[in-house]
């Protein structure tokens, strides 16, 4: 399948999660996707990395078909 036909491309994947929140297990912290970010240790490299919320709900949405069983 091609972007145009799922309507999400690869260079505006952020307009896509506009209005979506990160929110904490209580309800109570709402943030928005588009201005957060995963800081975290890598545990291949032991390196710290920051990644887009934004970032990561593309590749789940881009690999959810492929990898049914390993998404949850």
């Amino acid at each position: 399948m091609s972007d145009d036909i799922l309507g999400y491309s690869s260079h505006d994947w952020r307009k896509n999660t506009d209005d979506a929140v990160v929110v904490d297990d209580k309800g109570e912290n709402i943030l928005k996707v588009n201005k957060s970010r995963v800081i975290f240790t890598n545990p291949r490299t032991r390196k710290e990395e920051s990644v887009d919320v934004s970032r990561l709900i593309r590749v789940f949405v881009n690999n959810y078909e492929s990898h049914k069983r390993s998404v949850k």
